[in-house]
Order: C-alpha cells, then structure tokens, then sequence
C-alpha cells in the first residue's frame, strides 16, 4: 500500500511559471522530510491548466509522523506567509489523501497519467478490483503501469480512481490509439460498468 497525499491549485492569470516554481519548492520540502514527490500539471479533463504537488508514504503511520515535522519545519511556516502574503492561485484542493489498492506508482519512469474515476459503493468495491489484473496485464503489453486508488479523504468517498500511467505524451496517445480503443479494453470497460458509473477522466503530466 502506498499514501498519497496531494493539493491542487489554480494559477491566476499571468502567475503560471509563479505556481510552478512555488511548487517544486514545497515539494522539496517534502521530501526532506522523506515523501517521494511529484509536481505535474493539468493537460485536460475539469481542472486542465491547475498544477498539482502529490506526495507518497510507505503507510499511514510514516505519512503522520511527516505530516507533523513538515508543520513544524520554519522553511514550511514561511513558505506558507509568503504564499498568503502574495498568493498566485486558488486551491481546487487543498490536502487530500488516496491510498492505492492495486499496483504502485512509477512517477519517476511514467511521468504521464490517464486518470478515469468511477462512482463505486463500497459493497461493490471487492468485485471491481477483481477486474485490475485483467486490466494490467492487457496493458502492461504497451508499457503501461496501471493503478488502482480510494479515497480516505474528499468530497466522494465512494469512488475509485484508476491511473494509467505512461512513459511519455507520445506514450500516451500511441496507448489511446491501440489498446485504448482494442475490443479487449471495451470489453473490460464494459464489465466495470456492472460494478459502478464512470464520473470523470484527466490527464497529467509532471512538471
């Protein structure tokens, strides 16, 4: 199981490159504190243009501990009076947390995700996940990793979020054009459909 912790914001016009850099300085932060990092921005889907910093914990227990020490670090205490003092973005959200149920992330070797969210009560949940080997090994033969996340914070809990994640934007759209559209990914789509509505897609890539 990996914790994944992420915010999402919304540049002001003319303050994108601003956002950008703030980012990767406090990501940076987290990952003094140990958390693997990634800043990526928004390609397409509702929040297109946002820039979003996630980080990942082995556990709870870990993400707690540096959840408490980032608070404390002044170099996160100032980061966060100068960001109130000249802000450049609104938050779309501010600290929400997933944990994955299948699969891992490889932000470092697959800096590019397709997210596709469904709307899954959580008695319907187990017969879902049966579906993800199926899913991964049909894409695993273009390269792709595949991950399967719930909410343990949010809006929705009853969801659950599936990244496929690519080596590259060509990666991508060469994924789409061949077992995106392959009769044997319908097919599994089609199966999922049993078990929950599919609510929302974006795309992101790191940054």
């Amino acid at each position: 199981m990996t914790v994944i912790a992420y915010t999402v914001a919304r540049p002001h016009l003319g303050k994108t490159l601003m956002v950008q850099s703030r980012s990767r300085q406090l990501a940076g932060i987290y990952a003094r504190h140990g958390a693997s990092v990634r800043v990526a921005t928004v390609v397409s889907g509702p929040n297109a243009g946002c820039v979003a910093v996630m980080r990942a914990y082995p556990n709870f227990s870990v993400a707690a501990k540096a959840f408490q020490a980032i608070n404390n670090d002044p170099a996160h205490i100032e980061f966060w009076r100068e960001r109130d003092a000249n802000p450049g973005a609104d938050a779309v959200i501010l600290r929400d947390i997933n944990r994955t149920v299948y699969g891992d992330i490889q932000w470092d070797t697959h800096p590019v995700a397709h997210l596709r969210v469904y709307e899954i009560s959580r008695d319907k949940l187990a017969d879902a996940m049966k579906l993800l080997p199926d899913v991964s090994k049909l894409m695993k033969k273009a390269g792709v990793n595949v991950v399967g996340l719930v909410p343990i914070t949010g809006e929705n809990l009853s969801t659950m979020t599936l990244s496929y994640q690519f080596r590259s934007l060509d990666h991508w759209a060469e994924s789409l054009d061949g077992v995106g559209t392959s009769d044997e990914f319908q097919a599994l789509v089609a199966k999922a459909a049993k078990f929950g509505t599919l609510r929302t897609g974006f795309a992101m890539m790191s940054i």
